[in-house]
């Protein structure tokens, strides 16, 4: 009989478990000896084919299926099935690896989860994890560290978006030691760039891998060294893969704080630390966990197997939930019925223990109702709504003829103040010169001599409305003395109706008046009024 299998895909190497029974894992990697395709596990979902030794192209995702088929092959076959995928793989490459194993007859039915849960289901069935709080999933892989926070209560599922630390994976630590290793030998590759330096650097890299993986057991370990030109044995001990190791670990406890701060997750909230991958089997590692969080820290013997081995599980407990999703089904069926109590009757039949029920006063049912609308659509149940004051027509009428009657009135102060406003051509103010004064008989104008005629000298005279109506007594002209010695008056002074103002001495300057239309005869004024500069002739 077959026993469940997890099938784990990791960055490096495939995993297959038969739950029980026996455990592979190989390379990730596909091909015959000497023609491996590898280095497509990264690559799911990438649109660009894979190049193989033969010069042929495949998608990466149909090389991870035919690998997974062969370690399914190597177990014997399953009966239940379960893919585990990196918890931190994106959608897309999910995507992909679920199309490609629908094409595979013996991957159809897979079940697809990730290796998160996988590993802490693992770890709850052997050696056991907390059933509440939050546990801490490290998985300690080959090209980086995981880190992820699953519920316990809620049967080991992740919480929280996955963080991915590349600065600490087993890829640098196997270049670390080989860094270490080199050290030792000054002088030991001559020709680093050639071909056959190039392959002896990868085998002796392959030794300091299986060196860590012993130093996880042991204190010292030996590998050889088999160099062009150059064959030796190197002791390592743990002491000095636990120095490559101490800065990058110091890093990583700072991104587990962070992560743990941005979850929310205070220390008194973690229940345990699930350490996982073939990094966790580093004993520095697990006391560095264990002092820095201090809560337990649970591994396996072999954790590289959790996630497959947590795989086979969830189908095992895929296909016992699903027959014991039918068992309530046959139960029903197979319920005797009571002996005591007469039998039951039909519906139909057993009209008497039942009520007549109540007839129905409301509307008669139809299967396809009436539609009718509601009161509140009848313009007249409707609620008078009351209009706006602005929007009233005698409102609006009242303003109009109130803007009207307001632009009238504004329109006749306006023409009444223009009117009030003196004309310029009609002036009550005369202006006359004191050289040619203005009698009410012609003078004979008398010319003093050019040298003693001073400076003209221009007077402004208002003379008001209602004087210019009456009739002046007759006056006679004056001789203008000179300035300096004023001469008797031969005629008598002019009324006191009509003083002169005296003369100014700094007359501003006045523009020339246009000509005055013809102002009609006054009684007792000569038939016309000089105009400014013109001379009376008799």
């Amino acid at each position: 009989m077959k026993a469940p299998v997890g099938l784990s895909v990791g960055a490096t190497n495939v995993t297959a478990v038969a739950v029980g029974r026996t455990s592979v894992t190989r390379p990730a990697q596909v091909g015959a000896s000497g023609r491996e395709v590898t280095d497509f596990v990264d690559r799911l979902g990438d649109p660009v084919g894979i190049l193989a030794p033969d010069g042929s192209s495949h998608r990466p995702e149909a090389l991870l299926a035919e690998a997974l088929r062969t370690m399914l092959h190597s177990v014997g076959g399953a009966a239940q099935l379960a893919v585990t995928h990196p918890v931190h793989w994106r959608p897309v490459a999910i995507d992909a690896l679920r199309a490609a194993l629908a094409t595979v007859p013996e991957l159809a039915d897979a079940a697809l989860v990730d290796d998160a849960w996988a590993a802490a289901t693992a770890l709850a069935d052997d050696p056991g994890l907390p059933a509440r709080g939050a546990i801490l999933v490290c998985d300690f892989g080959g090209s980086g560290t995981s880190i992820t926070f699953v519920d316990a209560a809620n049967g080991y599922r992740p919480v929280g978006p996955t963080v991915r630390h590349l600065e600490l994976s087993g890829a640098l630590i196997d270049q670390a030691l080989l860094r270490r290793v080199l050290a030792d030998l000054p002088g030991a590759v001559t020709n680093a760039d050639g071909t056959s330096a190039l392959g002896s650097l990868s085998r002796l890299r392959d030794q300091c891998r299986a060196a860590k993986e012993r130093l996880s057991d042991v204190v010292a370990t030996a590998l050889v060294v088999d160099l062009p030109n150059h064959r030796t044995e190197v002791r390592l001990t743990r002491d000095e893969v636990d120095a490559q190791l101490r800065a990058p670990l110091a890093e990583f406890v700072v991104v587990l704080q962070d992560a743990m701060h941005r979850n929310g997750i205070r220390s008194g909230d973690l229940a345990a630390v699930a350490s996982v991958g073939g990094g966790a089997r580093i004993p520095v590692i697990t006391t560095t966990l264990s002092e820095h969080l201090g809560v337990p820290v649970v591994t396996q013997a072999f954790p590289g197997l959790s996630a497959a081995i947590g795989g086979g599980l969830l189908a095992a407990a895929r296909a016992d939930d699903g027959v014991t999703a039918l068992a309530p089904v046959a139960s029903l069926v197979e319920a005797p019925a009571p002996a005591p109590g007469p039998p039951q009757l039909a519906w139909s039949q057993d009209t008497g223990a039942i009520a007549e029920p109540a007839p129905w006063s409301g509307p008669a049912d139809d299967p396809r109702p009436e539609l009718r609308f509601s009161d509140g659509d009848d313009p007249e149940s409707l609620p008078a709504v009351p209009v706006p004051w602005y929007r009233r027509p005698q409102v609006v009428l009242r303003l109009g003829a109130a803007v009207v009657l307001t632009a009238a009135v504004a329109a006749a102060i306006l023409v009444l103040r223009a009117d009030e406003t003196p004309s310029p051509s009609i002036n009550s103010t005369v202006t006359t010169t004191t050289d040619t004064p203005v009698t009410s008989e012609p003078p004979s104008p008398v010319q003093p001599p050019a040298s003693q005629a001073p400076a003209p000298t221009r007077t402004r005279t208002v003379a008001p409305p209602p004087p210019v109506a009456q009739a002046p007594p007759p006056a006679t002209a004056t001789e203008l003395p000179p300035a300096s010695e004023p001469p008797p008056p031969t005629t008598p002074p002019p009324p006191p109706t009509t003083p002169a103002p005296p003369p100014e001495t700094t007359p501003p300057l006045i523009p020339t008046i246009p000509t005055i239309p013809p102002i009609p005869t006054i009684p007792g004024l000569p038939p016309f009024l000089p105009q400014p500069g013109q001379l009376v002739t008799p």
